[in-house]
């Protein structure tokens, strides 16, 4: 089963000049209404707690459930900022202060709220004032929740964390202009080199555990109009914002500010001219792209040498555009995942059956490489589930035949899932690849 999370996004459902845009992101100058939604993997209950400060200590255990939002203090400085800000009848919401926050909200529901599993419910939050320009493009906003029925478990592993990457913009002067998205269908496609077979639009980024030699990563990001479309030329400051999800801690976030010091965004294939300015020194670290005017909106970055310390998991990187002639600000994102060691490379599976005798069964052949060494354990899965679980791990690098394994029906469409012991008890994911039949 898998475990149990729940993911937090931000929504923006501010109007301004007859617009929305309900992507993450908030206005700079501007009053902005938000809609945080919560969405658990199983059945989940929200219970009323009391409107507490957060303490730091391991064994804090607020009553009920209690939710605090860190991340607001450096964009809305002054006590003003905070006066208009409210919710709607279903929660309660107060303000705290400390000294390594500053500034945060503290929310609890009214009434027990239930949520069923992969369905949402939204907390509404009005009042949001960012006054003056921070210098950022984006910031990443930390969600704490505890106790949360079904999610979180006992004191003091009573909590966990969310983190959400929120674009910041400058409101549009002009009515309501089309969005590249909307209206040349624009987007940004994510790759990296070995993905294992897996899904080719997501950039697989290994992990380095404590004590490890630090492991770089490198993928691509695509940015271009639709199949059909024609690509939409720059303007005299066009510029585009690279952002990643930065915190210290796993759930959401790619990497800490450490990890992405020395990570290095250039300019790569089609996008001849374009002129790379980093900002690692940012709270959430990002590098601006300046595009040529006259030069068509369509190239690729390359992201390198790129390490992240945190576990396992989803994150995202976040692509804000400022300044296209005809269309007002918006942005794209793409997936990553993280996974963790050991690295297997030129993974490849095999299953060799008679050609004449399907049914008599058939034989595994197997191989790969890595980088650090280690061990893995893969499972193969068909259409219909699980044929065979591997019940001892395997060293890398490793390689060899077993014919162990019997497949006395083997479906078109196997895959092998590679995983690494992550604990005494826990395997997590580190790839997958097809399992072609081959007749002999």
């Amino acid at each position: 089963m898998a475990p149990a999370h729940m993911n937090v996004t931000l929504s923006n459902t501010t109007v301004l000049n007859g617009v929305r845009d309900s992507n993450s992101f908030l206005y700079l100058n501007t009053e902005n209404s938000v809609r945080i939604e919560f969405k658990p993997n199983q059945d989940t209950m929200f219970s009323p707690g009391n409107l507490v400060p957060w303490s730091g200590d391991e064994t804090f255990n607020p009553t009920g459930t209690v939710i605090y939002l860190f991340g607001l203090d450096k964009l809305m400085p002054s006590a003003q900022d905070w006066r208009g800000i409210a919710t709607d009848k279903w929660w309660k919401i107060a303000q705290e202060q400390d000294r390594e926050h500053g500034r945060y909200l503290v929310m609890t529901p009214v009434y027990p709220l239930l949520i069923a599993a992969d369905y949402s419910m939204p907390l509404p939050i009005s009042g949001l004032r960012l006054s003056g320009d921070s210098g950022q493009s984006a910031t990443t906003l930390i969600f704490r929740y505890y106790n949360v029925q079904g999610i979180t478990a006992e004191a003091p592993l009573n909590h966990k964390n969310a983190h959400v990457v929120v674009g910041l913009r400058q409101p549009p002067d002009l009515g309501p202009l089309p969005t590249l998205t909307d209206d040349a269908g624009y987007h940004c496609r994510v790759a990296t080199a070995d993905a294992f077979g897996a899904d080719p639009d997501v950039a697989w980024i290994k992990t380095t555990w404590p004590e490890q030699t630090a492991v770089p990563n490198e993928f691509t990001i695509d940015i271009g109009p639709g199949d059909d479309k024609t690509p939409v030329d720059a303007g005299k400051q066009t510029s585009l914002l690279l952002s990643f999800v930065t915190a210290d801690t796993e759930f959401g976030a790619l990497a800490s500010r450490a990890d992405l010091t020395n990570a290095r965004v250039t300019a790569d294939e089609g996008a001849d001219g374009w002129t790379v300015i980093p900002h690692t020194d940012e709270p959430t670290p990002y590098w601006k792209v300046v595009i040529p005017e006259g030069r068509p909106l369509r190239g690729r970055l390359r992201v390198s040498e790129l390490v992240s310390h945190l576990e396992p998991g989803w994150s995202e990187l976040l692509v804000q555009y400022r300044n296209v002639p005809g269309y007002r600000d918006g942005q794209f994102t793409g997936r990553l995942y993280k996974y963790g060691p050991p690295y297997p490379s030129n993974v490849s599976f095999s299953i060799f059956k008679p050609r004449h005798d399907p049914p008599s069964g058939g034989y595994l052949r197997y191989s790969w490489d890595g980088f650090q060494e280690g061990q893995v354990y893969f499972f193969i899965r068909g259409p219909g589930g699980f044929l065979v679980r591997a019940d001892v791990p395997y060293n890398i690098p490793d390689t060899g035949i077993h014919t162990d394994y019997v497949f006395r029906s083997s479906p078109e469409g196997c895959e092998a899932v590679l995983r690494a012991q992550r604990g005494p008890d826990s395997l997590i994911y580190i790839g997958s690849v097809p399992v072609p039949i081959v007749y002999v």
